[in-house]
């Protein structure tokens, strides 16, 4: 089960970028606009699934060239291990968290400072902690410029708060959706063929 302990972790993390992302907003005297109710939404919704079908495909359908490789590996190595365990009733606020946290930070305070595109891509540093997982951050700085430019055509961050809380709470559901699913080897995930020997040894695993 996901611990209260990493729950209350990544709820305090998002709450500390959120409270990070108003005192620089209110220091600089940077507007603030939540933009068009309906038009957020509506766009918001729509980026959300879009961004679902990408990373579905990626997962699931995507050749297995290098890039494609790495956010796999980052999946079932990292993100599947550590969020599986979360209840029905903490998939939300996790989501929520997200959304709105990262969104006043980056989009909210950072991009008006700075710009969409430094602002994406420091949102794609964000989510890079090694040198393997640099696709994953390429992919999130994408996922920011996208966020960012919803900011933008709407005038405010209700649609990319939408977006990205409602994105991290689909992602997280399929995770749990997918707890009971068997672990397939990451050589066949990575699109890798399995040498004769790892082969053998898995015969010889299962017949035991």
């Amino acid at each position: 089960m996901f611990s209260n302990r990493l729950l209350l972790i990544v709820l305090g993390g998002e709450a500390v970028l959120a409270l990070l992302g108003f005192l620089w907003i209110r220091i600089r005297n940077l507007p603030f606009e939540t933009g068009s109710p309906v038009f957020g939404l509506i766009l918001g919704m729509v980026a959300a699934g879009a961004f679902g079908l990408v990373n579905l495909y990626l997962l699931r359908g995507a050749p297995a060239v290098a890039g494609v490789r790495s956010i796999r590996r980052l999946y079932y190595d990292v993100l599947r291990p550590l969020f599986v365990g979360l209840g029905p009733f903490e998939v939300i606020p996790v989501g929520l968290a997200a959304g709105l946290g990262e969104e006043v930070l980056f989009r909210g305070a950072i991009q008006p400072e700075l710009g969409i595109v430094p602002a994406s891509l420091l949102f794609g540093a964000a989510h890079v902690d090694r040198s393997e997982n640099l696709m994953f951050g390429c992919w999130a700085a994408i996922f920011g410029l996208i966020l960012g430019w919803l900011a933008i055509v709407t005038g405010g961050l209700l649609a990319p708060v939408v977006a990205h809380a409602v994105y991290d709470t689909a992602a997280l559901t399929y995770i749990r959706l997918t707890a009971g699913e068997r672990i397939i080897p990451l050589a066949l995930i990575c699109g890798q063929r399995e040498t004769k020997p790892k082969i053998a040894s898995r015969r010889k695993v299962l017949n035991s």
